[in-house]
C-alpha cells in the first residue's frame, strides 16, 4: 500500500511542478518521475506526530476533492515520520512556535529523519504551520523549493516585502537567502525539496516581525 501511495504522489508532485515554467521546477518534477519509475526500497519508518498534525490534516482533506496532489499526500501521511527540529524546540522564535509546526522527510540522506526513500542529493518532504505562525527569517546552503497544497500563505525574502501566495504556487530560495514565512488564519500545507548540501541544518536570522504585526500588515483579522 505504501509503495503504490508514494509512486502515486511522486507522479502528483511532478505533475504540479511541471506546470512551473521554471528550469529549477521542471528539473524537479524529472527526478521525481524517475524515481517513480526505479523507486528505491520503502522503508518502514517509526510512527511519529506533530502537536499541529490532526488540524492540518483536516485542512488537507478540504483540498482533496479539488486537488490530485492533495489526495494522494493525504493517501500517503500515515506513513510519513512527522517530526520537529531539535535546534528549534530548544531555541524556538516564538513561545507557541513549537506546537505549530512540524515536518516529515519522504525521501533524503541516511543522516537524516526517517525517510520513506533514502537519497544523498536529494530531500523532500511536507512541511505544517497552524493558523497564525510566523516562520521567521532563516536561511541554509541547500537550494529550496516550496509549493503550496493548501493557502493562503506569505512569503518574503531578505529585505523585501510580503508576497501574498494562493494554493498551487511554487516559491524558490537560492542558497543562504534569508526568507521567511507566514500562515494565514488557517492551516498551511507544504511541500519542499532540498537540493545541494543536505547536512547543514536551517538556522534563524534575527527577524523583528511577529506573526500578528505582519498579518496586521497584510490586512489579515488577528482578532
Amino acid at each position: 500500500m505504501t509503495t503504490s501511495a508514494l509512486t502515486t504522489f511522486l507522479n502528483c508532485f511532478a505533475d504540479a511542478l511541471d506546470r512551473d515554467a521554471r528550469t529549477v521546477s521542471r528539473s524537479h518534477a524529472v527526478r521525481l518521475r524517475r524515481i517513480a519509475e526505479h523507486l528505491p526500497p520503502v522503508n518502514d519508518v517509526p510512527q511519529s506526530r506533530v502537536p499541529i498534525q490532526a488540524t492540518c490534516e483536516v485542512e488537507l482533506a478540504g483540498y482533496s476533492a479539488q486537488s490530485p496532489l492533495a489526495l494522494a499526500l493525504a493517501a500517503l501521511l500515515p506513513a510519513i515520520h512527522m517530526t520537529r527540529s531539535k535546534s528549534y524546540l530548544a531555541n524556538p522564535p516564538s513561545s507557541d512556535f513549537g506546537e505549530n509546526y512540524g515536518y516529515g522527510v519522504i525521501c533524503g540522506p541516511d543522516n537524516g529523519p526517517p525517510a520513506l526513500i533514502k537519497d544523498e542529493e536529494i530531500a523532500f518532504g511536507l512541511m505544517f504551520l497552524g493558523p497564525e505562525t510566523h516562520y521567521p527569517l532563516h536561511h541554509h546552503p541547500a537550494d529550496e523549493l516550496y509549493y503550496t497544497v493548501t493557502g493562503p500563505s506569505f512569503w518574503r525574502a531578505s529585505d523585501a516585502d510580503w508576497d501574498m501566495r494562493g494554493i498551487d504556487e511554487t516559491i524558490h530560495h537560492v542558497p543562504w537567502l534569508p526568507h521567511a514565512t507566514l500562515s494565514a488564519d488557517r492551516p498551511l500545507v507544504l511541500l519542499y525539496v532540498w537540493e545541494g548540501d543536505l547536512e547543514t541544518d536551517a538556522a534563524f536570522i534575527p527577524d523583528v516581525l511577529t506573526a500578528k504585526a505582519a498579518l496586521l500588515s497584510e490586512g489579515v483579522d488577528t482578532k
